[in-house]
């Protein structure tokens, strides 16, 4: 027979055996509430985004959704959903609603990055005088390529956020084999002429410190890409900066 003592100490055991039956439950919805909690957080984040894109609710949900297809496998990082949904555009007049969008944004950026350049420029020449921005000597630059004073150089490269681009520029200019070259820079990332465009050329030309001559002589020219690039490669996508020694019967990629 079972006393009262005897069935109190199996209760006893039976509750250390097996603790709080209810905490799994708890457990699994303070899981609920965590990943409630994330989820919200990634649609504030994600309704932010489509905001600052001046997108609808709609246009921004078409945009994920071609990222999920081949655009997003292809494309880099970086692309806009502007340029997303420009490029799958279901008819002209959509095509030019984003083309006229991104323009505006181009624009208005160009103008925020060349407004802090000159703020940039006054502030070295304040601190620092006539001292070069880029002192070439002080860089330890490979130099693979072949070059001789008559040879043609094509040099694809970017006008901002590129700093490859601005050695290998600074390379080619101060190699003895390619003073009197002609020298042909074309720039991927301006696809359109306008003041805005021109003001990011010289800017950028201005801190590259071009040769005046050379560029008066036309011996450097400085021009927008306009699709030269895609018909030198027939690619759509090409790792910047990219250079080429051109010839009158062909044009040869220059490992950089």
């Amino acid at each position: 027979m079972y006393n009262h003592r005897t069935i109190l100490l199996f209760i006893a055991m039976t509750a250390w055996l097996h603790p709080a039956s209810a905490q799994p439950t708890n457990r699994i919805e303070m899981r609920d509430v965590t990943v409630d909690r994330v989820k919200s957080r990634e649609h504030r984040e994600d309704e932010n985004r489509r905001q600052q894109w001046g997108l609808s609710p709609k246009e921004w949900t078409r945009y994920k959704t071609l990222m999920q297809g081949i655009r997003g496998s292809i494309s880099p990082a970086t692309i806009s959903p502007i340029e997303v949904l420009g490029t799958h555009a279901r008819n002209d007049q959509e095509r030019r609603k984003y083309a006229e969008l991104w323009a505006k944004m181009r624009h208005e950026d160009i103008g925020r990055v060349l407004a802090f350049q000159r703020a940039y420029d006054e502030a070295f020449e304040k601190l620092y005088g006539d001292e070069k921005l880029i002192d070439i000597s002080k860089l330890n630059i490979p130099r693979p390529w072949t070059f001789s004073a008559n040879d043609r150089i094509l040099l694809f490269v970017k006008t901002a956020h590129c700093p490859e681009c601005d050695r290998i520029v600074q390379a080619i200019l101060h190699d003895g084999r390619t003073k009197t070259a002609q020298l042909d820079i074309y720039f991927t990332d301006l696809t359109t002429a306008s003041k805005a465009a021109d003001d990011s050329i010289r800017a950028w030309a201005a801190k590259q410190e071009l040769d005046r001559q050379r560029l008066k002589s036309g011996r450097i020219t400085l021009n927008y890409d306009n699709g030269n690039l895609y018909r030198i490669t027939r690619k759509l996508l090409n790792k910047i900066p990219m250079v080429f020694k051109a010839s009158a019967h062909s044009i040869q990629a220059i490992q950089i």
